[in-house]
């Protein structure tokens, strides 16, 4: 059994519950060019997490940027089977939450997004830590190594 380290308390943004291993960028995140939908494997060569892989994992950065064509390129990429399993950020922009949205009306697949937590938690946990994203509660869930 896991046990738990710290929960910190934010806004669900979306639905859902999982736990899984963090992975961390510090800078803003354009999906748009910045993943590659068949991999998801980073490919923005500004990204300070070029080359590592979003699949499966608890993205966290703070905040999305680029055009509107980054919700199409995160739904492909949820598409694929290849997006994150849940999402943190600071502030969630709108470009993030449609794609997210609409994987749940397209294709039935959920990922909780929470945004604007009562701490940076990319100060507290590193990449491959375990947490949990709680969409429904707008909670983080940190477990200790």
């Amino acid at each position: 059994m896991k046990k738990l380290k710290e929960i910190i308390k934010g806004r669900g943004v979306t639905p859902g519950y999982v736990e899984g291993s963090a992975i961390i960028s510090k800078q803003a995140f354009m999906f748009a060019h910045g993943v590659d939908p068949k991999s998801g494997d980073v490919t923005d060569i500004r990204s300070d997490i070029l080359d590592k892989n979003i699949k499966g994992k608890v993205f966290i950065f703070p905040f999305g940027k680029g055009s509107t064509t980054g919700s199409a390129w995160f739904l492909e990429t949820i598409r694929e089977g290849n997006g994150p399993l849940a999402i943190i950020n600071r502030e969630t922009e709108p470009i993030i939450a449609t794609a997210i949205i609409m994987a749940k009306l397209l294709y039935g697949i959920e990922i909780p997004l929470v945004d604007r937590l009562e701490k940076d938690i990319s100060d507290i946990i590193k990449d491959g830590d375990m947490i949990a994203v709680d969409g429904n509660k707008g909670e983080v869930r940190i477990f200790a190594d």
